[in-house]
């Protein structure tokens, strides 16, 4: 662990999901956004979670101690190989998942949903999750991804998007899209609690669910806080945008 205790109250939690990935789980099991919310500062995320960076420190090293291979520490990988990682990780998973989940959910909706009308808005909300990250998902591997690779390898053409900054900003405000789906899942499902009565189907889909949301901030966080502006800074470094295009935000996201 490369942080200091010292240091903790001044980073915010993209940084330190990035630098110390253990901290991710802290992280979930507190609520705390790190993918979308990246930008906040530890202390004030530790605040909104009614806790405090002390308890966030110790937390920290009690979930440390145990060993997790999806925390893995992507900073030493080259974006080539973060990209392919996230499609083989992230993206081949979301796209499986969403098809369990859809003929799951209404499956569970027929059963069930006549005493818990709130299953109608779990069907929805992930028919509009479908909607958002299959097309998203696309337009990073046929256009983002290769352009990056291309970039890396010092042979990208200036692309026809003018910056990389212009498609960062858009990825970025379709993860802030998909972020708000998800509470909405959380918040119509109460958390992910099933009824006592519940059938295996109504348990595995939440149990799904459940899972689905935290691979999810794990997708969106290592693409936000590390793919994303590792990716700025090596087209501002190679000077391949567009001379016509004004420079943006560093960070692609319009803040």
């Amino acid at each position: 662990m490369t942080t200091t205790m010292m240091e903790f109250s001044t980073k915010t939690v993209g940084e330190l999901a990035v630098e110390v990935p253990a901290a991710i789980r802290v992280f979930e099991a507190w609520k705390i956004d790190y993918c979308c919310g990246g930008r906040t500062p530890l202390p004030e995320a530790c605040s909104a979670a009614g806790k405090s960076v002390d308890e966030f420190v110790a937390q920290l090293m009690r979930a440390a101690s145990v060993p997790d291979n999806a925390a893995r520490d992507w900073a030493g990988s080259t974006l080539t190989t973060i990209a392919a990682n996230i499609v083989t990780t992230y993206h081949d998973y979301t796209r499986q998942e969403l098809q369990t989940l859809a003929p799951l959910a209404a499956k569970v909706l027929g059963v069930h949903g006549e005493r818990h009308p709130e299953l109608a808005e779990v069907v929805a909300l992930i028919a509009d999750v479908t909607a958002d990250m299959v097309p998203h998902m696309l337009k990073e591997e046929q256009v983002l991804f290769p352009y990056v690779n291309q970039l890396e390898q010092g042979s990208a053409p200036t692309p026809f998007f003018g910056t990389v900054k212009n498609p960062v900003r858009m990825m970025m405000a379709e993860h802030d899209r998909v972020g708000e789906i998800i509470a909405g899942l959380r918040a119509a499902t109460s958390d992910y609690s099933v009824p006592d009565n519940a059938c295996f189907s109504y348990r595995e889909l939440y149990r799904r669910l459940a899972e689905f949301e935290a691979r999810t901030h794990e997708h969106i966080h290592i693409e936000n806080n590390l793919y994303f502006p590792r990716a700025v800074e090596l087209e501002d470094r190679a000077g391949n945008a567009s001379p016509a295009v004004a420079a943006g935000h560093a960070c692609g996201c319009g803040h």
